[in-house]
């Protein structure tokens, strides 16, 4: 299977480096008229929606490095990737504790989460864009196929015209190590679906490595416009899950309100200590 180009990577609009990742900085708005701007000009757009869970994988994966690297746009999804662009400004560690507090308090009493671009509003809102501008959508993956169907049809209800699929595909494995996504038949066969159909818009939650891996390796051959990994966005957008009040959001800690929901999470939630002091270490 053929990968993205190993040239420089495309980067639309002002971006900050994080573990040596460029993230797009910017509000909703303004990524979206990036995205509008990439539309118009037929620029097929790959976007990758890192969390800090995501930058450690990358820091133990030099294969997802390269593939965050090479996205069009990596948005950062999570209040910790906003506190670690404030706290990089300090030269070493003390100054950046220094930072990190100080930023911590900013985050909660000034409503800094309200500055997040999460990878289910940017979903929500590119559905909003292919109604109102006849495109057409592909929702593919999702951990309960009943999840994703409904998620589809909850933004058809909501935005009349929207043109769709919903595919929970197969259970695909990833070895991290070797960077290989398996089985191959399955992948080929989803990819036939996809450009049988040929979306403007993919949307691809496999979990994290697996939906930017398959979004890569097979990059080329896909007839579509936009691919989008979005995690858990299909959790959201169906109302299987609900997402915590708008207070929380703009507090920052929506994190905290889902793993309060989902302890399970906790687990996943370790990986966000080691983000912050991979940051606090961080060779400028």
């Amino acid at each position: 299977m053929k990968k993205i180009s190993e040239n420089t990577p495309k980067k639309d609009g002002n971006s900050d480096k994080i573990l040596e990742v460029s993230l797009v900085s910017g509000s909703m708005i303004e990524v979206t008229r990036l995205i509008e701007k990439r539309l118009e000009n037929q620029q097929k757009t790959f976007i990758v929606t890192p969390n800090p869970e995501f930058l450690v994988f990358a820091q133990e994966n030099p294969w997802f490095k390269r593939i965050l690297d090479q996205a069009d746009l990596a948005i950062p999804d999570g209040i910790a990737l906003i506190w670690a662009k404030e706290v990089l400004k300090g030269k070493n560690f003390l100054s950046r504790i220094a930072f990190g507090f100080t930023t911590g308090f900013k985050v909660i009493f000034q409503a800094w989460g309200g500055k997040r671009v999460t990878g289910t509003d940017l979903t929500e809102r590119l559905c909003q864009l292919a109604a109102k501008r006849g495109k057409s959508v592909y929702f593919l993956g999702g951990k309960e196929g009943k999840r994703t169907i409904k998620a589809l049809k909850n933004m058809q209800d909501k935005y009349p015209g929207l043109k769709g699929w919903a595919n929970p595909g197969p259970i695909l494995t990833l070895n991290s190590k070797k960077s290989v996504l398996e089985p191959i038949s399955q992948i080929k066969r989803i990819v036939e679906d996809i450009n049988e159909k040929q979306p403007d818009f993919l949307f691809v939650a496999l979990n994290m490595g697996k939906q930017e891996k398959f979004l890569a390796d097979n990059w080329n051959q896909l007839k579509i416009k936009l691919g989008m990994g979005i995690g858990g966005a299909f959790d959201y957008l169906s109302g299987e899950i609900k997402r915590a009040p708008q207070w929380i959001k703009q507090s920052g800690f929506e994190w905290l309100y889902r793993l309060i929901k989902e302890p399970w999470r906790f687990k996943r939630q370790l990986k966000l200590w080691q983000f912050i002091w991979l940051v606090l270490t961080a060779k400028n």
